[in-house]
């Protein structure tokens, strides 16, 4: 059972301020934003609201997939620097050992997301990447008038733009999932270029609708992002290398 309570601090991630109290069949209690943010899991509503207020103990679920903790949201399962583990590796042993959870990483301002089942990637996102409806327009696999209805109607009745686009037949599932998948690799690849900033995972239950989602194999994902890495560097010692003659 939800209950909309006006009691506190705007969603750092969106700005609303009509936050949700999730009540579990164990008897704990969360904070939800509409956008995904979790606050963490409490025994009553007073401790979720003032656990959620504390600014700095909020976890950046940007898929909006049913997750639930099997224990305190604040216990970080595995945390760290990027400058001494990198960010392959940190994948790399998330998928060996099938694990379902939340991997995120922050640098500066800048924050990313990877979504995992059993050690395939379900989703991923970061706050400066592309959006699902730009890539959609990029790859024109919609009109921009078609897009613009489409995040009207997400906007007003709080649905994911890929339920909405689906709803709407603008796209068929087959479509959001290869433009998923486009998404999560050039999420994935930008953090291989990461030289420093902090990961943290998170180990919990993830549900989401297999019709428009399906899971990725990490390691296809892991060594597409190679090859794209080392294609920049070449073209980086190529530029670098060059002789210009006045």
């Amino acid at each position: 059972m939800a209950y909309k309570i006006k009691e506190f601090k705007p969603c750092p991630f969106c700005g609303r301020i009509w936050m949700i109290v999730d009540t579990y069949s164990d008897g704990s209690y969360a904070v939800r934003c509409p956008c995904g943010t979790v606050g963490p899991v409490r025994e009553d509503k007073q401790g979720a609201a003032k656990a959620w207020n504390t600014r700095g103990q909020l976890l950046w679920n940007p898929f909006r997939f049913s997750i639930r903790f099997s224990k305190d949201m604040l216990s970080v399962d595995l945390k760290g620097k990027l400058d001494s583990l990198d960010f392959a590796t940190v994948l790399q042993m998330l998928a060996s050992g099938n694990k379902t959870g939340i991997l995120q990483a922050a640098r500066g301002h800048t924050k990313s997301a990877v979504c995992l089942k059993d050690g395939n990637i379900v989703a991923a996102s970061d706050s400066n990447g592309l959006r699902l409806g730009q890539i959609l327009y990029n790859n024109r696999r919609i009109s921009h008038e078609k897009l613009r209805n489409a995040l009207r109607i997400a906007k007003t009745s709080n649905k994911m733009i890929g339920e909405v686009l689906l709803l709407m037949k603008y796209i068929t599932p087959e479509t959001l999932r290869q433009v998923i998948r486009q998404q999560v690799q050039e999420t994935v690849s930008e953090l291989f270029f990461w030289k420093e900033g902090y990961f943290e995972y998170r180990d919990c239950l993830v549900e989401f609708d297999e019709r428009s989602t399906r899971e990725i194999n990490t390691m296809e994902i892991i060594l597409e992002s190679a090859r794209e890495a080392d294609e920049r560097d070449e073209q980086k010692r190529k530029s670098s290398s060059r002789i210009i003659i006045p």
